[in-house]
């Protein structure tokens, strides 16, 4: 079976022609304008396998069989979802030869798969042709090969920057990464100038929406795109999950046995309060969040979906609704490899980084993770404790723990005095400076009766699950009783 890495540099040469084209004609959908075929695993046919055309699911039956009617509504693909033990680099065919032939056959290779397994999520490449990105990047690759245990696979959820012409650099580094990886678009891979926006997000990958199954585990790929036609600029492309993507979600969905863990990933946010942090900005503005985003948690959570996995915001934000967490993972470009050949940080002063997710039979867990030049090991930091402190009646301490979910509580204590409340904080972005950053906490101390010199102050923040992360730094106390320079409310906090 042709592997991943061979596969991937033959894509973009052997595919163009057949998802190149603009709008297609097919006639409705009808047991006349069917496509068949068979899914075979190992040489053996498969049952109960789900192969869509983009809008509708079939399954096939004992021997392996399947006809799918096709239509308008379809999709630009037919694919298969690679069962659990099963896993191929060719899970899609272009719909137009498939309509031709009449048919789509799927061959697929074992793949073992435990119950116990863990995968990495990483969004916002924002790859660059100059500059450290693409050395930055691949140096990320090879930490996460690293990792123990060994992940899975790889969900990489846009933004590659295929609008900047990134799309070769992206796939010469991915043949660094040592397990299979899936790919998702994001709003910087919609070619706003062609007539498919698209296309070359479907020449290199296929559809930009899918599933596959990995151990007990069934996951979602969404696209959550939509392109305006004759606009420019990110602000051209909003998000929404619309008509046919919905109607092949929902059949999806309810194909799922009830109790199976579900994880989704999607590039534009369902669920965020960045709007609101946003101070310049419309509540609502569809360009950072999906639209229809009451009609989807509500779906979510009837089909028991337990994680939706996020990008586009650069930061880390974790909120749950109705029982399903949705989590705006830090982005690998930080802001978007501003700090050149230095230490990148999102927008929300977390350095760069991935999240790695853990399953276990039915349960996920999953954590941050700070990568390459940016790599600490620590849960959250203290700014402005590199000059001295004075001595006053409110020193005020700025604590970021870089995962905590929202509503979380904080308390913290200088030395080994008593525990006092850290209330969450609108700490300003040094980098988007009209946005309030999330996961950060305030201590107003008198400072005034201790000791110039060297002392300590430490945070402990519990999450909403009994999570505890307690973080300890030192800080210099001088002479006198001149104000706190530490960031007031309101102030830009340095995040460098």
């Amino acid at each position: 079976m042709m592997n991943r890495r061979t596969f991937l540099a033959a894509a973009g040469a052997s595919w163009t022609a057949a998802v190149a084209g603009g709008h297609r004609s097919l006639p409705a959908a009808t047991p006349e304008n069917t496509i068949r075929g068979r899914v075979t695993g190992a040489g053996e046919p498969l049952a109960g396998v789900l192969v869509s055309d983009g809008c509708r699911v079939v399954a096939t039956d004992a021997r392996g069989d399947y006809a799918l009617p096709v239509g308008a509504d379809s999709g630009r693909f037919v694919f298969v979802t690679t069962p659990r033990g099963f896993w191929t680099e060719r899970f899609y065919r272009p719909i137009d030869g498939a309509v031709a032939t009449g048919r789509a056959d799927f061959a697929l290779g074992r793949r073992p798969q435990s119950d116990r397994f863990d995968f990495v999520f990483i969004a916002d490449m924002h790859l660059r042709r100059d500059g450290p990105s693409t050395s930055k990047f691949k140096a990320s690759l090879e930490e996460i090969n690293r990792l123990e245990p060994k992940p899975a696979f790889l969900l990489a959820q846009g933004d590659i920057c295929l609008q900047d012409g990134a799309g070769p650099a992206y796939l010469e580094s991915l043949a660094a990464a040592e397990m299979p990886v899936r790919n998702g678009a994001g709003n910087h891979e919609m070619m706003l100038k062609h007539e498919n926006p698209r296309d070359d997000f479907e020449r290199l990958f296929g559809p930009t929406y899918y599933s596959f199954d990995w151990g007990p585990a069934h996951f979602i790929v969404l696209d959550g795109n939509k392109p305006l036609p004759g606009e420019e600029g990110w602000k051209a492309v909003h998000g929404a999950v619309e008509a046919s993507e919905l109607a092949w979600l929902e059949a999806d969905l309810a194909a799922q046995p009830e109790g199976k863990p579900i994880v989704i990933g999607v590039h534009i946010p369902i669920v965020s309060t960045y709007p609101e942090r946003r101070r310049h900005s419309p509540k609502d503005a569809p360009y950072w969040e999906v639209t229809n985003d009451d009609m989807l948690t509500d779906l979510f959570a009837r089909h028991g979906v337990r994680l939706v996995l996020q990008g586009h915001m650069h930061e880390n934000e974790r909120e749950t609704v109705d029982g399903v967490e949705y989590v705006e993972s830090i982005s690998m470009s930080g802001s978007w490899w501003k700090a050149g050949e230095g230490f990148e940080r999102g927008v929300d002063g977390c350095p760069r980084g991935y999240r790695v997710v853990s399953v276990d039979g039915t349960t996920i867990a999953h954590h941050y993770r700070s990568s390459g030049e940016s790599h600490v090991d620590r849960r959250g930091e203290f700014y402005g404790l590199e000059r001295p402190i004075p001595s006053a009646e409110r020193a005020e301490f700025v604590f970021n723990c870089y995962d905590a979910p929202n509503g979380s509580t904080a308390r913290g204590r200088i030395d080994d005095g008593p525990w006092q409340p850290m209330p969450a904080y609108a700490a300003v972005s040094r980098t988007t400076s009209d946005l309030t950053m999330p996961h950060h906490f305030r201590l107003a101390a008198d400072t005034r009766d201790l000791a110039p010199g060297a002392h300590a102050v430490s945070a402990r923040v519990e999450w909403p699950d009994g999570t505890e992360v307690t973080e300890t730094a030192g800080f210099t106390l001088g002479r006198g009783t001149a104000a706190a320079t530490n960031p007031r409310a309101g102030e830009r906090i340095a995040t460098r």
